[in-house]
């Protein structure tokens, strides 16, 4: 008897032959001619919901799209080798042999149960945290290329939307093209900087924070700052936290300690914290600074993951770590994103973060995760010429906070410098007496670390201080022997 196919099953087929041909399924990856600005990695139950993205993406930017089947790249490239070398062999293949243009972005559809990561073992939780995760999922191993010198570039931008199934798919698919297609409006000034406190007693991540506030204030210049500390004069409860994010914003950031399902040891947002969470299409990007705050739970049940899989508002994109992150290194990878915005006023989300990585590769290029569509343009209202020549005339350096923090005797402090500069960098008691001169004279633009040893000086308190293109900034740093 033969088998008949069902009515469904017969209209899907005729589906995905009609968008092969209309939307641009690639079949043959190894094919030079192939050409592509935007390209969509999905399993086949996805086609439908990535479709519509992918047909987005060419009608607003001109883009030339693919849509890619992760089954298709397993059958061609994936003979011999584990999944993930796989995905990189077909991104790497269609970087360096495709026609022009060649490909931009590339954008995961699906969590790590249909589109594999890169793991790599965690080297730091041992010695910190037994509890933390101790494989980290790493997206951009995907694009990254060393030289035998060990110096990194670029390929291409990537992002994942991090969906366990189709219907968190459909929804952060529905985020993006609303997000897009919403003109900028009030709620387009706003950035809402939350702060943790600190158990020992310090302010370091409300200093951290206040660092991330003066340089995101360059785009959106009604900037908001919130701790979580009860003593602040910034302190809102967390209802009240969560009206002011329904309220909407462009830009949400943390600094502080995290963990997948909650911000802060107070637990002052958690995952549960999202489902109150009310704004629409007003929807901020989000830096989310502290450790292991990873997309890829087994449960899918995450504050990143999460956050972009809630209807009815949340965010449109997220930035956040897998395993542990030093304190201050998040701060300032979130600062050069913004630079590169400011510098380049209409790069994507993903050109900014890829900008951004190079410089600090060394801390984050098993630290970060762009959670959203790559090719997305970040919501802001625009700034006067004249304002913004201001400030990027300002932005000499950026400073960081040494590390480790305290020490003995030896400590790193790293700065990076925007230009060529005449750079004064001393350490000082807390008499204000100089005991230390690190730098004196010219410097390049880029990054620098200098290392102090505090071997002939006694334990306690000390300040070490920048001063660049007429600038100065202080940060404290303390000897415990």
């Amino acid at each position: 008897m033969r088998k008949t196919v069902g009515r469904d099953t017969m209209l899907f087929i005729i589906y995905l032959l009609l968008s092969s041909a209309a939307e641009g399924i690639a079949d043959n990856l190894k094919d030079a001619s192939n050409r592509a600005d935007y390209i969509i990695i999905a399993p086949t139950a996805y086609l439908p919901i990535v479709n519509r993205l992918a047909q987005f993406r060419r009608e607003k930017d001109g883009f030339v799209t693919k849509v890619v089947n992760i089954d298709t790249i397993m059958a061609q490239f994936g003979v011999g080798v584990s999944p993930d070398t796989a995905i990189k062999n077909s991104i790497q293949y269609a970087v360096n042999n495709w026609s022009a243009p060649k490909p931009q972005y590339f954008v995961l559809a699906g969590n790590v149960n249909v589109i594999p990561s890169h793991p790599e073992q965690e080297t730091l939780a041992t010695d910190y945290d037994s509890d933390v995760d101790t494989l980290l999922m790493i997206d951009q191993w995907f694009v990254n290329v060393f030289n035998s010198n060990g110096t990194m570039w670029v390929d291409a931008c990537i992002g994942r939307l991090p969906a366990w199934d189709s219907t968190s798919l459909e929804i952060m698919v529905q985020k993006i093209i609303a997000y897009e297609s919403e003109s900028p409006g009030p709620w387009c000034r706003r950035a809402i900087s939350l702060a943790d406190f600190d158990q020992t007693g310090g302010t370091d991540f409300e200093s951290d924070r206040n660092i991330v506030r003066k340089y995101a204030d360059t785009l959106w210049t009604d900037t908001i700052s919130v701790d979580v500390r009860n003593g602040s004069s910034s302190h809102l409860q967390p209802g009240q936290f969560i009206d002011l994010w329904s309220q909407g914003a462009a830009l949400v950031t943390y600094s502080g300690h995290a963990s997948a399902v909650t911000l802060s040891a107070s637990r002052y947002f958690t995952v549960q914290s999202i489902d109150s969470l009310d704004n629409g299409n007003r929807l901020p990007i989000c830096l989310l600074g502290g450790c292991d705050l990873t997309y890829d739970s087994p449960d899918g049940n995450s504050i990143p993951t999460m956050l972009m899989a809630h209807e009815g508002g949340g965010a449109v994109a997220v930035i956040s770590s897998e395993g542990l992150t030093d304190e201050y290194t998040p701060i300032f990878f979130y600062v050069s994103i913004f630079q590169s915005l400011m510098a380049n006023p209409d790069e994507t989300l993903g050109q900014a973060y890829e900008s951004a990585m190079p410089e600090w590769w060394w801390q984050l290029y098993q630290r970060q995760t762009l959670l959203g569509d790559p090719a997305l343009h970040v919501k802001r209202l625009a700034t006067s010429s004249s304002t913004v020549a201001q400030k990027r005339e300002k932005r000499t350096f950026v400073l960081g906070q040494n590390y480790p923090n305290p020490f003995n005797p030896t400590t790193a402090i790293r700065y990076r410098l925007s230009v060529a500069s005449d750079v004064s960098l001393g350490v000082y008691d807390v008499l204000g007496r100089k005991v230390r001169t690190l730098v004196d004279g010219r410097q390049a633009q880029g990054e620098h670390l200098v290392m102090f040893d505090a071997a002939n000086l006694p334990s306690g308190v000390y300040f070490y201080s920048l001063r660049a293109g007429g600038l100065t900034e202080t940060r404290k740093l303390v000897v415990v022997k």
